[in-house]
């Protein structure tokens, strides 16, 4: 029973402070609007380009979650982004723009609902001391799996779920595919909850945090 995965969010920094970490790249070029928030990302090592996790580098292979509503689909990296001692050539239309008068060439005016960019995509960090949100389930037989007490403290992997865009916890993926450490069951639901909330911490050796 696919599609039953829902975006992971950050929801408690351990450090006691009432904001998470959030980091800035430049978006990969290519990358669909399929690809929503709350889903993982990671920086691409041949460019620095932000892009989606691969779902297989593990080793400093995950540096957050999706903050913006999705990827823009740019046609280079970074794509109008600022950069040091030149002017910011951003914000602008992912979907272009038409002209506002025709006596300025400047004056362009963005169809509503059109999305900005300047280049950057913004991700939570998966910092130590940031706790995220996801549902849990098995990638075995592909359905969603009930919560329960002893899934604390343990260590599992993240998996896409086939039926749409997003990524839960993955109980089928332990060892030296695990990913993520349950720190917490959900508290707004029963325990034993089938395809319930846990609340998680990427391990240390999987944040991509220099990113």
């Amino acid at each position: 029973m696919a599609n039953f995965a829902d975006g992971i969010f950050p929801v408690q920094n351990l450090g006691g402070a009432v904001s998470f970490p959030v980091g800035f790249a430049p978006e990969e070029a290519g990358i669909s609007t399929s690809i929503p928030c709350g889903t993982p990302v990671q920086i691409a090592a041949s460019d620095g380009g932000l892009k989606n996790w691969d779902g297989t580098t593990l080793t400093a292979g995950i540096a957050g979650v999706l903050a913006e509503m999705s990827f823009n689909n740019l046609g280079s990296t970074g794509s109008g982004a600022p950069a040091g001692f030149s002017p910011i050539l951003g914000p602008g239309s992912v979907m272009g723009n038409y002209a506002g008068n025709a006596a300025q060439a400047s004056g362009v005016v963005t169809p509503p609902m059109v999305p900005m960019s300047d280049g950057r995509l913004r991700f939570w960090i998966a910092a130590p001391g940031t706790v995220f949100i996801g549902k849990i389930g098995t990638s075995s037989t592909v359905t969603p799996v009930a919560t329960a007490n002893n899934q604390v403290g343990v260590a599992y992997g993240l998996t896409k779920d086939s039926g749409n865009a997003y990524w839960y916890v993955d109980t089928n993926k332990t060892g030296a595919s695990a990913a993520v450490s349950i720190v917490q069951l959900s508290p707004y639901e029963a325990v034993g909850t089938v395809g319930g909330h846990v609340l998680f911490v990427f391990l240390p050796a999987v944040a991509q945090i220099f990113a």
